[in-house]
């Protein structure tokens, strides 16, 4: 059963540590991803420091999406080679999965204490959960968006409509309520004292995660090879 559980989780970290070596060779457009949010935090501070946080917080999307569509791209033909091998999908998805909400949580972290710092909201630690919740929604996001999109391109180009036409809607309105980070937009806007309460904003945020994250599994499920290695051990990368 040990020896069984010890299989099982090298399966699931081998993905995850692919991942982390894919994004590391790729440090410079992760550079510019990372810092694009406090590009969008610092040119918005003219509008006050309240909007800037919101739309900072909301723009880290870009960060943690990008690196999820990027991963989940870049990954296909190694996927395919792994589950010809034995491993399932799904192993795959939960590796990648682990090591991208780790990234994207250290990112929110040191994002949210550099807009604490700068803008000095009302509930600093409200804010901090609203900027995480970005991040962990932000991941299955990425990864539903990668298994889509034949191409960076297309991927990149769905992120982008999709976070700008969240950062020019209200929260109010109804169309922003059917974007992903619309729960998370809900409670950093309750931190920094610009709109009511957030209410069951958290649930649909986390519950919105959990719909992407369902989709990028059964995509994964239906792109898999449909012809597996048979009485081989799975191999180790």
């Amino acid at each position: 059963m040990m020896v069984s559980g010890t299989i099982r989780l090298r399966r699931v970290l081998t993905p995850a540590t692919m991942t982390g070596r894919e994004l590391l060779r790729r440090h410079l457009a992760m550079g510019l991803l990372t810092g694009l949010p406090l590009a969008f935090y610092g040119s918005s501070i003219s509008g006050g420091p309240h909007h800037a946080a919101i739309t900072g917080g909301i723009a880290m999307a870009f960060s943690v999406a990008g690196a999820s569509i990027f991963a989940a791209l870049t990954a296909r033909p190694a996927d395919q080679r792994l589950v010809l091998a034995g491993y399932h999908p799904y192993e795959l998805l939960l590796g990648r999965l682990l090591f991208l909400e780790l990234f994207g949580v250290v990112v929110a972290a040191v994002f949210s204490v550099i807009m604490v710092v700068g803008t000095g909201p009302p509930h600093p630690v409200l804010l901090g959960i609203g900027v995480e919740l970005v991040a962990v929604t932000s991941v299955p996001f990425g990864l539903a968006v990668g298994a889509l999109a034949p191409h960076e391109l297309e991927g990149v180009l769905i992120l982008i409509g999709v976070v700008g036409i969240q950062l020019t809607l209200s929260s109010t309105q109804t169309i922003a309520k059917l974007l992903p980070f619309w729960g998370p937009e809900r409670v950093i806007g309750q931190a920094v004292g610009v709109s009511g309460q957030a209410g069951a904003a958290p649930v649909v945020g986390i519950a919105y995660a959990a719909a992407l994250l369902a989709v990028a599994a059964v995509i994964a499920h239906v792109l898999a090879p449909a012809t597996r290695a048979i009485g081989k051990p799975a191999i180790s990368v």
